[in-house]
């Protein structure tokens, strides 16, 4: 795989991740990620995350509703789930595809690479006093899932959300544009 550069005007971060590149933290095994592979068997639990955004992110007008969640699953996307053994209900969600999307519904490119996956749209609720390391434990926990099923993976952060991406880098995450 050829490495290009991404370009930093772009306004996001692209990446690229395989089980060579992965550099995992010890994993807290307190916290384990479930794929949902039918909306039906993850609906009640999509409901308690889009009210957690509703309630956190009230300014975003484009953030999901339980219609949006639904339209995901019946087009090209799907959704693992994240918890802790502390907490009774979901703590955390992401997206994963085996094409690129912008919205998780519609195609915008083909992965570069056979056997991948684009995994993203990455949310937890801190609202419920989750511990400090949740979103480093998620990508963790979500990258060895991952890695298990496909052989790369690919994603992408918008540069304001620093969060994410010290995370990745940490991790093994490779900068890589794969968005046409």
């Amino acid at each position: 795989m050829v490495v290009e550069e991404v370009d930093p005007s772009s306004g996001r971060h692209e990446i690229t991740l395989s089980n060579s590149s992965f550099n995992p933290f010890p994993f807290d095994e307190s916290f384990h990620t479930e794929i949902v592979d039918k909306f039906e068997d993850g609906e009640e639990h999509f409901k308690e995350i889009v009210q957690s955004i509703d309630t956190v992110l009230d300014d975003w007008p484009e953030r999901p509703n339980i219609g949006d969640v639904k339209k995901r699953y019946e087009t090209v996307s799907k959704c693992n789930l994240f918890f802790h053994k502390d907490f009774d209900q979901v703590i955390g969600w992401g997206w994963f595809s085996t094409v690129f999307t912008y919205d998780w519904v519609n195609e915008s490119n083909p992965l570069p690479t056979d056997n991948s996956v684009y995994w993203g749209g990455t949310y937890i609720r801190k609202e419920l006093g989750i511990p400090k390391t949740t979103g480093l434990q998620m990508y963790n926990h979500g990258f060895r899932k991952f890695l298990s099923l496909y052989e790369t993976m690919y994603g992408y952060t918008d540069d304001w959300n620093k969060a994410p991406i010290k995370i990745c880098d940490k991790l093994g995450c490779i900068p890589f544009k794969f968005i046409k």
